[in-house]
């Protein structure tokens, strides 16, 4: 009695058997035929020839307006070994970038190390900022509000102005330098977003 509830490697095992025994091409209906005899179900043949079709372990040919199926063991193995290798090849080539994008990490860092300046620049930014957002929603705020204390408040802006734009242009300075050491405005503004939270698309002198 043949076996039961083979599962799909067996079918595969036993269909690729059967080619490589009779080193003959193969029509599907006659695969078809002589796998079921081996225990793979009849209507399971034709997907499992398909799946060893796109694993290149059979071949297919057209002959006039027929389908015909072979694979030799060499071939089979032949198959196998330059899967492989592909594999292996694809291995060594995401190592190689691997590595490379990590020994690029390592010199930007080490290019632009954690410095007492870069921690007091951060803080300078991180101060003018705060300032320069804290005097803009100040005068947003009053600017809507009652009259005179909006005039009261206007008379004493010019001189914190004055100041948040002092600070805005050592920030802008502080970019100009930045930019110079990355040669990169990209990166420029990657490290003040991340580092100052300064988005350049927005930060701006105050008016």
């Amino acid at each position: 009695m043949p076996p039961r509830g083979m599962s799909a490697e067996d079918k595969r095992l036993t269909v690729l058997k059967l080619f490589h025994e009779s080193a003959e091409p193969w029509l599907l209906k006659d695969m078809e035929k002589a796998a079921a005899k081996r225990g793979v179900v009849f209507q399971a043949v034709k997907d499992v020839v398909q799946s060893l079709v796109d694993d290149s372990l059979v071949h297919m040919d057209k002959v006039g307006t027929s389908n015909w199926f072979w694979s030799f063991p060499g071939a089979a193995d032949a198959a196998v070994r330059a899967r492989l290798e592909a594999v292996e090849r694809e291995a060594a080539q995401v190592d190689a970038e691997t590595n490379d994008i990590s020994e690029r990490v390592e010199k930007a860092q080490a290019e632009c190390p954690e410095t007492e300046d870069r921690v007091l620049a951060r803080a300078a930014l991180e101060s003018a900022e705060a300032l320069h957002e804290s005097l803009t929603a100040e005068e947003t705020e009053f600017a809507s509000g009652d009259d005179v204390l909006f005039r009261i408040m206007t008379e004493g802006t010019p001189m914190a102005k004055e100041a948040a734009n002092r600070w805005t242009d050592n920030v802008f300075a502080l970019k100009s330098w930045v930019e110079k050491k990355t040669s990169s405005r990209d990166e420029t503004r990657l490290f003040f977003k991340h580092h100052a939270e300064i988005d350049f698309d927005t930060f701006d002198y105050v008016e």
